[in-house]
């Protein structure tokens, strides 16, 4: 009987595990950042043409920065759950001819796809120029 209860205390303790909530997995780091991207972001785009991804920056549970070049961030809203978008070491993009499409596109990783729900350029110069200069934030890795 003991070990019956111990089992069972086990399997409630994982179970109270993944059900935490989204938002724990955000750093107050990555919630300035967001925070601070946001404030400089435009009108959501359907689709953006790049080359090559330079960065990118995990910042919430459905919430990626990408950069596309020098100066070129986004912000890719994905579909939740995306489960342990935070400990991706690398994003890959299932766009086709340079092309990233809203609602058509993923963010990959880890054999995970997460589906791209909208696009939001971010004004990265006039953020660098801005007032809030303090906790700007580099690209997290390079691909």
């Amino acid at each position: 009987m003991k070990e019956f209860c111990k089992v069972a205390a086990l399997a409630a303790l994982l179970a109270g595990t993944s059900a935490v909530p989204a938002g724990a997995q955000q750093t107050p780091r990555e919630a300035r950042d967001l925070a601070r991207y946001r404030q400089y972001a435009e009108a959501p785009v359907d689709h953006v043409r790049y080359y090559q991804v330079n960065g990118f920056q995990y910042l919430s549970p459905d919430t990626v920065g990408v950069w596309f070049g020098v100066n070129q961030l986004y912000l890719l809203t994905v579909q939740t759950p995306c489960r342990n978008l935070a400990f991706a070491n690398g994003i890959a993009l299932t766009a086709k001819n340079h092309t990233l499409y809203r609602n058509f596109d993923f963010v990959t990783f880890d054999h995970q796809r997460c589906k791209i729900l909208e696009i939001m350029p971010v004004n990265e110069l006039q953020m660098k120029r801005g007032p809030a200069r303090a906790g700007t934030a580099a690209p997290a890795a390079s691909h």
